[in-house]
């Protein structure tokens, strides 16, 4: 089978090709292409992910995106079977879908329905089995270009559609080898019950107790800022450009590695709230307090061995509060093995502290390769290969909030 992903949950846009065979022990995997377009730059304006812009983008971005991608799977995508719209699902069909997507799809994604009516190397239906888009959680306007994107492709196609939960692929995502994308056949990781998933992400800083595959349990997350976004707004209050979470770490080792001390302590929230739940808004408004204080040149820049101590002093912040609650999740799950997920697992700091903390416990700990901790439709199409809740394509439908659970 071979599985096309898609992602557009925020500021990313992302396919991938996946082909799969076995299932359960004996499910392997092959990457066929992955590829990942960020809008980052575009959004650095801001100072944050802008949702109209984000969607813009996606629907100008999929259509040459997938294009890109068939030409790199095109030794394995066998061209001499491929037959044309039309003739795969019929003339009539054919006029009635394009009819449908012309009313109903291309007054919300103008940019996408123009990019793929125009798009000549569509005449022909690729060798694809099945197609996996995420549903959810993100934003919606930039979902529903995704699903608007993966509604055409299923039609046209005649290929089934799973949706995905964005979460479940981060987590399913840390199952793939750090190699995953060399092209070779893979196992993913065996990880004994009950895991514990700790999802640390821009939009997400969730504990979840696993049970066996599918079945989630959210037993602990934030209450107000997730961890990224946190990281984020300290780096804004710092000056440090969007994202701003990896330049915050590169000033915090680097006040390390020249052992600059904290120029204020930060507090470490909910250590003793006697549950697994999180908050950060109050971490966010220290650093703006401190910030307010901070000793500033003529210009009003701040001086950058403060600066530097400061990042240090947060990502600690944020490392103890993690690690602490992780600890205490790990004592009342009794889980057998910790996955780690989302774009924040990319933080070195982080890994090494929650693979410390997995040693001390015995148990193993899957951490994402750097491709997979970000958003990507490589862990999308890994999702939609394992699970089985195939939908109409126009019974599709974009939930911003989502729940793992």
């Amino acid at each position: 089978m071979i599985t096309l992903g898609i992602e557009t949950s925020c500021d990313e846009t992302a396919l991938a090709l996946l082909e799969t065979r076995g299932s359960g022990v004996a499910f392997e995997c092959r990457v066929i292409a992955s590829l990942v377009h960020s809008q980052a730059e575009l959004h650095s304006a801001y100072g944050g992910v802008y949702p109209s812009l984000a969607k813009r983008e996606h629907g100008k971005n999929l259509v040459p995106l997938l294009h890109k991608l068939l030409i790199e799977a095109s030794d394995t995508l066998d061209k001499a079977e491929s037959v044309s719209p039309k003739e795969k699902i019929g003339i009539q069909a054919f006029e009635q879908a394009m009819e449908t997507f012309r009313t109903e799809i291309a007054p919300q994604n103008p940019e996408l329905y123009e990019s793929f009516s125009n798009a000549g190397f569509l005449k022909n239906v690729p060798r694809i089995d099945r197609i996996a888009v995420t549903e959810g959680p993100g934003l919606e306007p930039a979902l529903w270009v995704g699903i608007n994107f993966a509604r055409m492709l299923s039609t046209l196609w005649n290929v089934p559609i799973v949706p995905v939960d964005h979460m479940e692929g981060h987590i399913v995502g840390s199952l793939l080898p750090s190699d995953a994308t060399n092209g070779a056949w893979q196992k993913l990781f065996d990880a004994s019950m009950p895991m514990l998933a700790f999802l640390i992400s821009g939009g997400h800083t969730q504990l979840v107790k696993i049970a066996g595959l599918g079945e989630h349990e959210i037993i602990g997350e934030t209450q107000d800022d997730a961890v990224g976004e946190a990281f984020d707004k300290a780096a804004r209050l710092l000056g440090l450009p969007y994202p701003g979470g990896p330049h915050l770490s590169l000033l915090a080792e680097k006040a390390r590695n020249e052992g600059i001390a904290a120029p204020v302590a930060l507090p470490r929230p909910m250590l003793r709230s006697g549950d697994l739940n999180f908050s950060f808004s109050g971490l966010k408004t220290a650093v703006l307090y401190a910030v307010r204080k901070a000793p500033k040149d003529a210009d009003g820049a701040l001086d950058p061995l403060w600066k530097n101590g400061l990042a240090r002093e947060f990502e600690d912040a944020v490392t103890e509060t993690l690690d602490k609650k992780l600890r205490m999740a790990l004592d009342d799950t009794g889980a057998q093995s910790l996955i780690v997920g989302g774009g924040v697992s990319a933080n070195r700091m982080l890994r090494e502290a929650f693979t410390k903390t997995a040693a001390e416990y015995g148990i193993p700990v899957f951490l994402p390769s750097r491709h997979i901790s970000g958003d990507n439709a490589l862990m999308i199409a890994v999702a939609g290969a394992l699970g089985s809740k195939e939908k109409a394509p126009m019974d599709l439908r974009a939930n911003g909030t989502k729940r793992l659970d």
